[in-house]
């Protein structure tokens, strides 16, 4: 099995249709700069390249970095705990109140599926996910994700409009096609999925391959 990294499993899903925050590679903390010019701050920086699934319990992600100053120490700080990776992910930070997850899996009893599921905080306390057999239609996704028990987040909720579901079904459509279309993907993990203003916008994603 191989396991893509977060950059390229996001161009994989990319081309199914999937939205994914802005963001490049880059080597050096003048691509860097450059890169979080372009973008816009506030910036997320990551460690990126193979065996960085588990970004985050190696230390090798930083949060809303506001500034160049921000981004250079980052940088820095990054080099020196993770010496053993040499490029980086530079992303726009998308922030929102409420986060989904959202995958596929060949299942042993049932072949492919698709599933969906509440993510960020609220996944600590409840598991509420749903799962579809593929291939399935537009009508199934958008029956899925409204039979999660959590389903009132996707209304309007403290201050923030309701949901696009059909944008939220296309990203399952994506997720479905791209593992569909490709016999050697056996899993796909996205997570998590922002919701920001009404939108959805895949943040990390991890596609693994035979």
């Amino acid at each position: 099995m191989r396991s893509l990294s977060e950059f390229e499993s996001k161009q994989l899903l990319e081309t199914y249709g999937l939205v994914a925050s802005k963001e490049s590679i880059v080597s050096d903390i003048d691509e860097a700069l450059d890169v979080a010019e372009k973008i816009g701050y506030p910036v997320v920086l990551k460690i990126s390249g193979e065996n960085t699934e588990h970004k985050s319990e190696l230390g090798g992600v930083k949060l809303g970095l506001q500034n160049q100053s921000d981004l250079s120490i980052a940088f820095e700080e990054l080099q020196e705990s993770n010496s053993q990776f040499f490029e980086f992910l530079v992303s726009e930070y998308i922030v929102g109140k409420r986060e989904f997850i959202a995958g596929y899996l060949i299942d042993k009893d049932f072949g492919p599926t698709v599933m969906f599921g509440l993510g960020g905080i609220f996944a600590e306390a409840i598991t509420d996910v749903t799962f579809r057999i593929l291939p399935c239609d537009r009508e199934e996704l958008t029956a899925m994700i409204h039979q999660l028990k959590s389903s009132k987040l996707l209304e309007a909720f403290r201050g923030e409009p309701e949901i696009d579901i059909e944008a939220l079904v296309d990203v399952l459509e994506s997720i479905a096609t791209c593992g569909l279309s490709n016999p050697d993907v056996i899993a796909i993990d996205v997570n998590p999925i922002i919701i920001k203003n009404d939108f959805p916008i895949a943040v990390d994603a991890l596609v693994i391959r035979s």
